[in-house]
């Protein structure tokens, strides 16, 4: 699968999705490590192909979660 999108999100959005991203990897692997998570994260670039093709099917969905629902619910500061 290459990595492809046409679509553009705000800085703001970027952050939510990945916070989308991450959680969904914590819950579908019960991983913590952040070395799974990274080297999941990484791509071949001559290819254009995630290194993890769920990994890039986490972002895609993150992604459009923060269209559709808005960001993660966040905590209030006091």
């Amino acid at each position: 699968m290459k990595i492809s999108s046409n679509r553009t999100i705000t800085e703001k959005e970027g952050y939510e999705a990945m916070l989308y991203m991450l959680q969904a990897y914590l819950a579908a692997t019960g991983s913590k490590d952040l070395t799974d998570i990274l080297s999941g994260g990484e791509y071949w670039l001559e290819a254009d192909t995630p290194a993890d093709s769920a990994f890039w099917e986490y972002w895609t969905e993150a992604v459009n979660k923060v269209k559709n629902d808005g960001p993660p619910p966040l905590k209030v500061l006091y």
